[in-house]
């Protein structure tokens, strides 16, 4: 997946004693994103409960419509728009590895929590209403989950953990291991990882495209076909990115405006900034500022 500390989604869900958020959300006719791209370390699972919501996870798409719900695992990518504008509403069910087992090198931890987390276990993202016993129970109890006051959780703690745990062990049963080419991918992820923190480094300076496959060595070509397969981006492309996941970050958590902060994610050209923004984000940098993410 590649580096995205920079667009880190900052709020934490829940509490100590119960990490998991819980939101209930409606939008009316007219709205167009939902939420703009982001992501977070916690799991979320989604469902909608009124109208059609285009859902984005990395590069895939999905067509949720009323009773439809989508996994989404730790740091991906998402984001989400109402089809056609018009009215619809989701409840979204947010939480740690550690709401299912404090220690992350448990036994239980390696068998049901780290394999999702690094890929080598892969949960189906798109839930379909209607489409199985499984998904139907997986679907039922999530909504029975985000129907709780998400302000004040404890009274429902046992309920909560019951229902999350029963979630977890079907769609455990129903996923699948990585294939051969997801492990391939995983191998020459951690080749590139030296690309990815200099990247990450000097994305403020101009970066060549022989600096970064200097730093592996290989040849520009084998390095740029990697890269890609890889990544499912160019290192060009790639790099637009971080530098717009920084802008991001600096829109969000920073006053600063927004003529500095394409300088400081490495834009020499505000117009470009704004162009290429528009393009990765969906919104205009200034629209970005104005909307908070959920």
């Amino acid at each position: 997946m590649g580096s995205k500390k920079l667009y880190e989604e900052k709020q934490r869900h829940g509490t100590a004693e119960l990490p998991i958020g819980l939101h209930q959300m409606e939008y009316p006719e007219g709205t167009d994103a939902i939420f703009y791209l982001h992501w977070h370390q916690e799991f979320e699972f989604l469902v909608v409960t009124k109208g059609n919501i285009i859902f984005n996870i990395e590069d895939r798409e999905y067509n949720l419509h009323t009773g439809d719900g989508v996994f989404i695992n730790s740091n991906f990518l998402h984001s989400a728009k109402s089809a056609e504008c018009k009215a619809c509403a989701f409840i979204a069910v947010d939480f740690s590895y550690q709401f299912l087992h404090e220690d992350i090198h448990s036994s239980f931890a390696k068998k049901y929590i780290i394999p999702v987390l690094h890929g080598k276990k892969i949960f189906p993202e798109y839930i379909k209403h209607g489409g199985g016993g499984w998904q139907d129970n997986v679907l039922s109890w999530l909504l029975e989950t985000g129907s709780c006051p998400g302000e004040e959780t404890l009274p429902y703690e046992l309920m909560i953990k019951s229902r999350i745990f029963g979630i977890w062990d079907l769609m455990d049963k129903n996923s699948s291991k990585a294939g051969k080419g997801e492990r391939l991918d995983l191998i020459n992820s951690e080749r590139l990882a030296p690309v990815i923190t200099y990247i990450k480094e000097n994305y403020s300076y101009d970066i060549t495209l022989s600096e970064l496959a200097g730093l592996l060595p290989m040849s520009e070509g084998q390095f740029c076909r990697v890269f890609k397969h890889t990544m499912k981006l160019s290192p060009v492309q790639y790099l637009m990115r971080y530098r717009i996941l920084q802008g991001c970050r600096l829109l969000r958590d920073t006053d600063k405006k927004i003529g500095e902060i394409a300088n400081l994610s490495g834009f020499n050209n505000i117009s470009y900034f704004n162009r290429v923004f528009l393009q990765t984000i969906g919104c205009t940098p200034k629209e970005y500022r104005a909307m908070k993410l959920e």
